[in-house]
């Protein structure tokens, strides 16, 4: 995946544009809609994106590329890619002094994939308390969700049941729609809950967990207890 591939356009745009700065703000501008445009590029245009950060030391941008890359491995299934981009953007981010709910979240699903539930819950946590101080409702429903997965996992009905209520409430306040792999991994998860509680009792925790406070979300989501 590091490694400088040809370019769509038939050579090298950083050494036609000579700027590694403006050819990765480019690229990762690209690749946010590359999926309607280019799916089969994806890696390749990763690949010279990330290398122009290497190259101009753009440790923000890197991160940001890191993050996005991982997502598009989450969504193939493969792991072991995703786990070592989220460690290089976790890595641009501390040597920024940064801090991003996107690459703690993500973080959370590779380990949730590796099966280590404790590592998982703490970088949904993590990623819970960036998207709190931050102000961001879409961290929070995401962090959220993924603490519902864990619930859900470690045999939880009840909680994971109330936490995607949670994380359904705060995705609506976005106005956005569950994005894969997320939408997959939630789907999966309700279907877990609903089989392992039943439906009724899996409809009222549901609810119940929409209509929680943000400090009662808060609260069932880090582990201080349900809501009254």
């Amino acid at each position: 995946m590091r490694r400088t591939g040809d370019c769509p356009w038939g050579r090298s745009p950083s050494s036609a544009l000579g700027d590694d700065v403006l050819l990765a703000a480019s690229l990762a501008g690209y690749l946010l809609c590359s999926d309607l445009i280019e799916p089969t590029r994806s890696e390749q245009l990763f690949a010279e994106a990330i290398a122009c950060t290497e190259r101009s030391g753009d440790q923000l941008i890197g991160s940001f590329l890191h993050n996005n890359a991982s997502v598009h491995a989450l969504r193939a299934g493969d792991i072991p890619a995703a786990r070592a981009h989220l460690e290089q953007a976790d890595k641009a981010l501390q040597a920024t002094r940064s801090a991003s709910h996107h690459v703690s979240v993500n973080l959370g699903w590779v380990l949730r994939q590796e099966s280590d539930p404790d590592g998982a819950q703490a970088r949904f946590e993590e990623g819970l308390r960036i998207s709190r101080r931050n102000g961001e409702r879409s961290g929070i429903a995401y962090a959220s969700l993924g603490l519902a997965c864990v619930a859900a996992d470690l045999g939880d009905p009840q909680r994971a049941a109330e936490l995607h209520g949670v994380a359904q409430t705060f995705l609506q306040r976005t106005g956005e729609q569950w994005q894969d792999p997320e939408a997959r991994y939630r789907d999966d998860s309700l279907h877990q809950v609903r089989t392992s509680f039943g439906e009724e009792q899996a409809a009222r925790a549901y609810a119940k967990g929409m209509t929680l406070s943000l400090d009662q979300a808060l609260d069932l989501a880090l582990g201080r207890g349900h809501s009254a």
